[in-house]
């Protein structure tokens, strides 16, 4: 992903993360977490956009992955063609497998630290030159509070020079409706990294996600350089 733009002053970015699977079915091999960034002064404009959709189609209440059915199949198609129309919104996310994770061994059996760790994976190789960031994560039921301020200070160590994180909090989805997107997202990219199946609708979703953004099947890795929609297969040690 490559923020165009002449200075951190004039276009600081909203970044707003969610996850997916890394707590539920222990049946799904992947677990995603992933982000959505937009420019911080066009964050107003776009949740106007998303509110409008809702009126149109009279669904209220929140949105996500879980809610997508045949009822609703015209408000998420339309969030659909909304997301991928507008350049404003881009996508990371990271995608691994939770079997292959090794928190006896590298996290000292804390699988809390291990799943900010990818946090961290999927946030600093996104993050760009010049760019100051406000940083939104999905209010979690820590055992550790402290743990939304160390991925905030270790994130600005490494980026020290390089871009400039104006803050990194917990927020609520059930507010937040771009939290409430990326929801919608990175369930799509789990989906098919799961190889689910039993949802014509879900299926369909996925299918048209990949082909508005690009891509044949959202069960791949794109280069980091993948503006639109990125996706990360994490395979090494560090989240592990």
């Amino acid at each position: 992903m490559t923020h165009r733009h002449r200075n951190s002053e004039e276009c600081p970015f909203n970044v707003y993360c969610d996850e997916s699977r890394h707590t539920s079915d222990q049946s799904d091999a992947y677990m995603v977490i992933g982000a959505l960034s937009c420019p911080r002064d066009d964050k107003l404009d776009i949740v106007s956009k998303i509110k409008d959709l809702r009126k149109a189609h009279s669904t209220y209440g929140e949105f996500g992955w879980k809610r997508l059915s045949p009822n609703k199949r015209d408000f998420y198609w339309d969030l659909l063609r909304l997301f991928a129309a507008d350049e404003r919104l881009r996508f990371r996310c990271v995608v691994v497998n939770r079997r292959s994770l090794n928190h006896e061994e590298y996290n000292d059996g804390d699988a809390e630290l291990g799943f900010y760790k990818l946090y961290y994976q999927m946030l600093v190789h996104w993050l760009q030159r010049g760019c100051d960031y406000h940083i939104y994560l999905d209010l979690q039921s820590n055992r550790e509070q402290r743990r939304f301020i160390t991925l905030r200070d270790i994130l600005q160590r490494k980026l020290s020079g390089v871009a400039r994180i104006a803050c990194l909090e917990p927020d609520s989805s059930k507010q937040q409706l771009l939290i409430q997107l990326v929801d919608l997202l990175i369930g799509a990219v789990g989906y098919e990294w799961n190889v689910r199946k039993g949802s014509a609708t879900k299926e369909a979703f996925c299918r048209d996600l990949a082909g508005a953004v690009g891509l044949r099947t959202l069960r791949t890795s794109t280069p980091l350089g993948a503006e639109k929609f990125n996706i990360f297969h994490f395979q090494g040690r560090d989240g592990g």
